[in-house]
C-alpha cells in the first residue's frame, strides 16, 4: 500500500475525492460537485477556513485547468534554480 501523509483520499463507490495539505493550505479534488460540496461542508463544520476558488499556483507549481483536463508546470521553479547555479 502506497501513503503520503500529505495526500488523503476518500472512496465513495465510483467516486472519489482527494485532500491535499500543505501547512495551514488544503487543495480539495472530486469527481462530482456533490461530493466536493460535501467536502466542503464537511471540513467548514469542524475548521475556520477560506474558499479562495480554483488555484492557479501552489508552492511553486502552476495549475492550468482546461474544460477537460488538469496540467501542472514547474518551469518557472526549475529556471530560477539554473538562474541561481548559474546554469541558464
Amino acid at each position: 500500500m502506497r501513503s503520503n501523509p500529505c495526500a488523503y483520499i476518500w472512496r465513495l463507490r465510483d467516486d472519489f475525492a482527494i485532500i491535499t495539505v500543505w501547512v495551514d493550505n488544503l487543495l480539495l479534488f472530486a469527481t462530482t460537485i456533490r461530493l466536493m460540496n460535501k467536502m466542503k461542508a464537511d471540513i467548514k463544520a469542524e475548521w475556520e477556513v477560506t474558499d479562495l476558488g480554483e488555484p492557479s499556483k501552489i508552492v511553486g507549481i502552476k495549475i492550468t485547468i482546461g474544460k477537460d483536463s488538469i496540467a501542472i508546470s514547474q518551469s518557472k521553479y526549475i529556471e530560477s534554480i539554473l538562474k541561481k547555479e548559474g546554469l541558464k
